[in-house]
């Protein structure tokens, strides 16, 4: 399943009919959390999909306000409830509970989902092709593309153009992004493709060293590196966000500030998702297989020595360079093998002997061999011959996934 999500411009009818349907079905929703929590605490059970949608009905048939919003998308709320509620309940008994000394009892707490605020809603979605309708018009040589909603008249502008949708249409939710004064519509199309296997021959396996210094680096000497939009951005963003500080929410001037400091965030988000989504689609396109660490992001950013680090971690978006190279090679047929990051940059590549040195220390020079070459380089060595000949020179056996998924 692969999903598009392009921006779109409805006219000022249609834009009041997708605020108001969005109401609608963030009313909806707190009322089958409602109901949720009234079942479970009086019965410990949870409504059944079915349960909800048959509420849902009833509500619309009791209220103008829930009858004026497309039917089938409540259905889809009423799913979005039911699992957001068995997720809140479940993980969160993992993770705590009570003894009762006295009793011996062991009560499990329960974590519900928050209601939705006023104007918090900020989605709904169609859920079949059935209940919309995307279509393309060649104008002037050029595609033009324009989406029709259930219960929403008129055909809606789409922006998007370029990029292919080549698979069976599922579905489609359409959401808005707050600007402060004013929304940005976007609608995110899933659909199943026919085959999506890339048939360009590959350059063979490949290594890939991920870190802050260089965002992946190459067992072939490739380096990609980020444009870090965060840290050209944060002095400028400093700037506003004091000036936004000083003023009174609520007034004009509040508003066009806050403007500014959201648009700079929105940049930030943009270059980041961009520069993830080129890396993952050279790598993917180019090389198989493809053998990466087994890092825990959220565990190397924990042991960050400063905020500094920190900072680096989160603007080179390493989690998300991960997952993206795991989708998109399943979707290409690329075979992905996680292996144990343990002392790959340590580790001499030509020789196997363990040379220590601290994160200030850049290039990998062996007293042993002789070799020099960046540290980054030797690691992406490492781990390419870790994914190749597991077991070899002491090394761990890898976790082999493939296609990014447990084999």
């Amino acid at each position: 399943m692969k999903t598009l999500k392009m921006r779109i411009e409805p006219n000022a009818e249609q834009r009041s009919l997708i605020d108001r349907t969005i109401e609608v079905n963030r009313f909806v929703y707190n009322q089958f959390i409602t109901a949720c929590e009234n079942q479970y605490f009086s019965k410990e059970t949870v409504p059944s999909e079915f349960d909800l949608i048959k509420l849902g009905t009833k509500f619309r048939h009791n209220s103008e306000f829930v009858t004026s919003a497309y039917a089938l998308t409540l259905n889809e709320t009423a799913k979005r409830a039911r699992r957001a509620f068995n997720d809140g309940v479940n993980n969160f008994r993992k993770d705590t509970g009570s003894l009762n000394i006295e009793t011996g009892e062991f009560f499990d707490p329960i974590h519900t989902p928050r209601y939705k605020s006023y104007g918090k809603g900020i989605s709904f979605t169609y859920p079949s092709s059935r209940d919309y309708r995307l279509t393309e018009k060649r104008k002037k040589g050029k595609i033009r593309r324009s989406l029709k909603l259930g219960k929403i008249p008129g055909e809606i502008r789409c922006y998007n153009n370029s990029t292919p949708i080549k698979g069976t249409l599922k579905t489609c939710t359409i959401s808005r992004d707050d600007c402060s004064g004013y929304f940005l519509y976007f609608a995110s199309i899933s659909y199943e493709p026919s085959d999506n296997r890339t048939t360009e021959p590959s350059k063979g396996p490949v290594g890939i060293d991920l870190g802050i210094t260089h965002t992946a680096t190459l067992s072939d000497g490739t380096v990609f590196d980020s444009p870090r939009p965060y840290r050209e951005k944060e002095k400028l963003l400093a700037r506003y966000q004091r000036k936004l500080a000083r003023l009174d929410i609520g007034t004009k001037g509040y508003d066009k500030q806050n403007r500014k400091v959201k648009h700079i965030y929105e940049k930030v988000k943009n270059i980041r998702k961009n520069t993830t989504e080129e890396i993952s689609s050279v790598i993917t396109r180019n090389y198989d297989p493809i053998v990466m660490e087994d890092l825990s992001v959220r565990q190397i950013r924990q042991k960050s020595k400063n905020r500094k680090m920190t900072k680096g971690y989160n603007d080179v978006s390493l989690g998300t360079l991960m997952r993206r190279i795991r989708d998109k090679a399943e979707s290409a047929g690329r075979q992905v093998i996680l292996v144990d990051p343990k002392n790959t940059s340590q580790e001499c590549s030509n020789c196997g002997n363990l040379v220590k040195k601290s994160l200030s220390v850049r290039i990998h020079s062996c007293p042993h061999c002789g070799i020099t070459l960046d540290r980054d380089i030797n690691a992406s060595i490492n781990i390419l011959k870790r994914g190749l000949f597991p077991g070899s020179a002491g090394d761990p056996v890898p976790v082999i996934r493939e296609n990014g998924f447990p084999s």
